[in-house]
């Protein structure tokens, strides 16, 4: 009988916590988009819309360029944060920011300009907060599913390809079909709930949020990670 221990994974690398954020990166960028004409999250896409539409309405353009602008300065931030962490409740912090604008944003949402860089500073934060996060031991990419609807097209091409490595392959293509849905679902779900609610429709990242703080910070409590999981 095998009694070696097997080594307890970090919260940001479970299949939860994986599922939780590729649906917050669906929610924020189709909220976004119907708020404001931008992208919040997926700044490959924000490039694209600027360029396409230079000459179209200067606001969504203006609105585009302060969201990839303070992304990148909430990324800047993130890492200063981690630089100076301490124990693995960093991440909560990095995630708190984002957390509490979602929340506020009904109450005061007629001020956009002011609303794109809190949510972009804010998303950039999370963004580098959960970078080089895995799911298990596969890594992805989170809140965007471009690279990650690749590597789920890779696995099943895989798993029907070479039958004899069916048995590795089939996680690996299960866990990046996760991602890829939580993203689609969180997407139709905040798209539809803001037909109906309108600018309330943001809660749902408020809450996902929430959840991410809550999961994280009890699994690193349950099992002693604080100041190995850094």
């Amino acid at each position: 009988m095998d009694t070696t221990k097997q080594p307890v994974p970090m919260p940001q690398d479970r299949r939860t916590m994986a599922i939780l954020l590729g649906a917050v990166g669906g929610c924020l960028d189709v909220f976004s988009h119907i708020q404001f004409s931008t992208l919040i999250a997926t700044q490959t896409g924000n490039i694209i819309l600027i360029v396409a539409d230079w000459y179209g309405p200067t606001v969504k353009t203006t609105y585009r360029i302060l969201s990839l602008v303070f992304f990148t300065c909430g990324f800047i931030l993130g890492i200063l944060l981690k630089e100076r962490a301490q124990s693995s409740h960093w991440r909560t912090w990095g995630v708190l920011p984002l957390t509490l604008t979602t929340f506020l944003f009904p109450f005061f949402h007629s001020h956009y300009f002011i609303w794109v860089i809190l949510l972009a500073t804010s998303t950039g934060m999370v963004m580098l907060t959960y970078t080089g996060s895995k799911i298990e031991s596969y890594p992805y990419m989170i809140m965007m599913t471009s690279g990650n609807y690749r590597r789920m097209v890779t696995a099943w091409y895989e798993y029907i390809r070479f039958k004899d490595r069916r048995h590795i392959i089939r996680r690996q293509a299960a866990n990046y079909s996760m991602i890829v849905a939580s993203f689609i679902g969180g997407a139709i779900f905040t798209g539809f709930l803001t037909r109906f609610i309108h600018q309330y429709a943001i809660w749902t990242v408020t809450t996902i949020l929430t959840i991410i703080i809550i999961h994280y910070t009890r699994y690193n409590h349950i099992h002693h990670l604080e100041q190995k999981n850094i």
